[in-house]
C-alpha cells in the first residue's frame, strides 16, 4: 500500500471531528510532524485550527460536502464525532478509499452490565447505535481499529460538574473513567506502531465508587457533594488489560489521585 509519507514515521492524517478530543490530538500529531488535516462544522474554530498547523475544512458528516474528496486523501483516517446516525457511515466508507486506515473512537456503552470485568469480546448491547457503526467500519476493506472510550475528563470536562444540584444513582457502583492524556496516548500508538483490525478498551485501571469519586470530585471544586440516592442498578467494570499489553501502554492517570490531573 501506498502511503502519503512527509518521511519514513510521518502520516497524511485526516481527523473527523477537531473537538474535545479531536483538537489536543490533532495538535499534538503536527508537534510530531504528521501533516493534519482536521473538520470542524464551525467557520469560527477553522481559524483556530488554521492557526496551530492543521489543515481546516467544514465538514458535516451529515451532508454531502464537496471538501470530502480532498479531506479523505489521507494515509489514516481518525473519526472523534459522537454522531450515532449510521447512514452518514456508511456514506462515508463508500466515498474513502479501501487503502486508508481507520480508528474510530466507540464506546464502552456498546456492553451490556455485568457483574465480571467485560472485556472485548463480552456480550454486547446489539441494539445499541454505535455498534452498528462499528460493523460498518469492520466489514469494509479498510483497516481498522476501534477503540471503545470510557468516560471522558480532563480541566475542561471535570467530574466535580456533572452531579452538581443532582441526585447520584446506584453510589457503590463502579467508575469507569479515561482521561484525555491517555485516550491521546493510546490513538497516537496505534498511529506510530500501525496497529490494526483491533478493539480496545480504552478504560483507567482504577475503578472506584461512584460515590466516593464524585464526592471527592466535588470537593476538589469546592462544589457541595451529590445527593445520594440509594438505589442500585446495573454494573459495568471495564477490562483494560488487552490494550496495555498489545500496545505495551501504561496508563498516566490514576482515578485515585486525579485530581492532580484536573
Amino acid at each position: 500500500m501506498t502511503l502519503i509519507k512527509k518521511n519514513d514515521s510521518n502520516y497524511c492524517i485526516s481527523i473527523l471531528g477537531c473537538g474535545w478530543l479531536g483538537l489536543p490530538l490533532a495538535r499534538q500529531l503536527v508537534q510530531q510532524g504528521h501533516q493534519i488535516k482536521g473538520s470542524t462544522t464551525s467557520p469560527k474554530k477553522m481559524v483556530v485550527m488554521k492557526s496551530i498547523g492543521i489543515i481546516p475544512y467544514l465538514i458535516k458528516l451529515t451532508e454531502e460536502e464537496p471538501q470530502w474528496i480532498d479531506f479523505l486523501k489521507t494515509d489514516v483516517l481518525v473519526i472523534t464525532i459522537p454522531i450515532k446516525e449510521i447512514k452518514p457511515f456508511e456514506y462515508l466508507i463508500k466515498t474513502l478509499a479501501s487503502t486508508v486506515k481507520i480508528i474510530y473512537t466507540s464506546s464502552t456503552a456498546v456492553y451490556l452490565p455485568s457483574t465480571e470485568p467485560i472485556n472485548e469480546k463480552d456480550a454486547l448491547d446489539t441494539q445499541h447505535p454505535l455498534l452498528g457503526i462499528e460493523q460498518v467500519i469492520r466489514n469494509s476493506e479498510n483497516p481498522s481499529t476501534i477503540i471503545r472510550l470510557a468516560g471522558l475528563f480532563d480541566q475542561r470536562r471535570h467530574p466535580g460538574r456533572w452531579f452538581a444540584n443532582k441526585v447520584l444513582t446506584h453510589p457503590n457502583g463502579p467508575v469507569n473513567l479515561i482521561h484525555l492524556d491517555d485516550c491521546l496516548g493510546i490513538i497516537k500508538k496505534i498511529i506510530t506502531h500501525q496497529v490494526w483490525t483491533e478493539i480496545f478498551n480504552a478504560c483507567a485501571n482504577e475503578h472506584p465508587s461512584r460515590k466516593d469519586f464524585y464526592s471527592r470530585a466535588s470537593r476538589a471544586l469546592g462544589s457541595p457533594p451529590p445527593q445520594i440516592n440509594e438505589q442500585e442498578t446495573s454494573i459495568k467494570i471495564i477490562d483494560n488489560r488487552w490494550v496495555k499489553k498489545k500496545l505495551k501502554f501504561s496508563f498516566n492517570v490514576s482515578l485515585n489521585n486525579f485530581e492532580k490531573y484536573i
